[in-house]
């Protein structure tokens, strides 16, 4: 019975007019994350292959500076473009950009570090032009449920192109793989857009802000919601990327090669796996039961456990279990979170505040690792194990921020409705 009723309630939810636009994101972001997954491995193998942990750490934070300069672009591009009109324009111009790495690649020339730093961009870039498209269709009631569903479709394609990597990577090779993440990433631009009657109700007034130099930066100073928000990306993606290097050390030093690239590709699959049962099964009913703010605060008491367990088992086979869990949580609970907490905002806001948190403020935590990295690593020269205790010093902080996030959040819910 309990089946039939959450059978009976999907079909209620996909039967309305808002569901079959939800369907329609669904589908687009399944074949983003589709794409985006048979990247992963080969970033992963051309940088580790040809260079090292710490040469990925600093790529990752190069990806900060140059996110700096694309967010006035953007801010400029708003004036111009909205919703699937923006979406279509930046995934052509990224599809763009991957044919010219096929090219370069294919030829002989060595590609590593600017691929590394160009996916890093795509992942956050093109992912977040996709939720502030789907931000003009959802309030934040229906958002809590559609938002989840369209997840669903991102966590399934993240899984499958996971699979699809693990298997073809051998067989099609570096610039194979390239190749068919173009098709997929195409295809999402010939998705129908949703109907223009679910679109929000603007108030223009406010349009003359993203004319600031600054753009989302500026935005995002300006209202105190937003800043908190920022906070406590910045702390989850320092402790995540991290995290990243802590594993890469650990995989490089047991393996090379063809290897590495495989490793990468089974965790990958293992993290999209467990994602897609976190989204389907987990995330609707835990903010049934603690909200969305409780959800955000459980995060940070999870990560901090994970963290201090690997206290007890520093070595490769545990911490890539953490890593597993800490990145499938972070795909699919806090992911999900993190898009709800812009509904409550206006049209502009949204815009300007979650393109720039989601691009540069999200990679300004890889910039501030990539400086922790070379003062622990390269001039202090510290055994790997510093740096854990380091993030859980850093999960403490990222507690008390986002319990600051989830109060402001419901006052800031409180506010939209009225």
């Amino acid at each position: 019975m309990r089946l039939n009723g959450f059978i009976e309630n999907i079909w209620l939810d996909m039967n309305s007019l808002e569901g079959k636009a939800t369907l329609r994101f669904a589908a687009r972001l399944f074949l983003i994350l589709l794409a985006y997954y048979l990247l992963k491995p080969v970033r992963e193998s051309l940088i580790l292959e040809h260079g090292s942990a710490e040469l990925r750490s600093y790529a990752l934070a190069g990806q900060a500076a140059l996110l700096l300069v694309m967010i006035p672009f953007y801010s400029s591009l708003i004036r111009k473009y909205r919703g699937d009109q923006l979406f279509q324009f930046v995934t052509v111009f990224l599809v763009f950009n991957l044919m010219i790495f096929y090219s370069m690649g294919s030829s002989g020339t060595e590609i590593g570090v600017p691929f590394f730093i160009w996916l890093g961009i795509f992942s956050v870039v093109q992912i977040s032009q996709f939720w502030t498209m789907v931000s003009d269709y959802h309030c934040v009631e229906k958002g809590k449920k559609l938002t989840s569903y369209i997840a669903i479709g991102g966590s399934l394609g993240a899984m499958i192109g996971a699979m699809i990597a693990k298997f073809l990577y051998l067989e099609l090779g570096t610039y194979g793989l390239m190749l068919l993440a173009c098709v997929m990433l195409l295809v999402t631009v010939v998705i129908p857009g949703s109907d223009h009657a679910l679109r929000k109700k603007h108030d223009n007034s406010d349009e003359e802000s993203i004319k600031h130099l600054l753009g989302g930066l500026k935005r995002v100073m300006d209202m105190p919601y937003l800043r908190w928000i920022a906070a406590s990306v910045v702390l989850l993606n320092l402790i995540n990327s991290t995290g990243e290097y802590v594993l890469a050390d650990f995989v490089t030093g047991e393996k090379s090669g063809s290897e590495i690239g495989a490793f990468y590709a089974t965790f990958y699959l293992y993290v999209n796996i467990a994602t897609l049962v976190l989204q389907a099964f987990v995330v609707r009913p835990m903010y049934k039961v603690i909200g969305v703010g409780g959800a955000l605060i459980s995060l940070a008491v999870i990560n901090l456990s994970m963290y201090l367990s690997v206290l007890a088992f520093p070595v490769l086979a545990w911490f890539a279990i953490v890593k597993m869990a800490d990145n499938s949580i972070d795909y699919s609970v806090a992911n999900t979170t993190k898009q709800i907490l812009f509904l409550p905002l206006d049209q502009f806001s949204r815009y300007e505040g979650m393109l720039a948190i989601n691009t540069f403020f999200t990679r300004f935590g890889d910039l501030i690792q990539g400086g922790v990295i070379f003062i622990v690593v390269a001039l202090l020269a510290l055994p790997t194990m510093v740096l854990i205790g380091i993030n859980i010093a850093l999960c403490l902080l990222w507690l008390y921020v986002t319990i600051n996030v989830s109060r402001r959040f419901k006052q800031q819910t409180e506010d939209a409705a009225e």
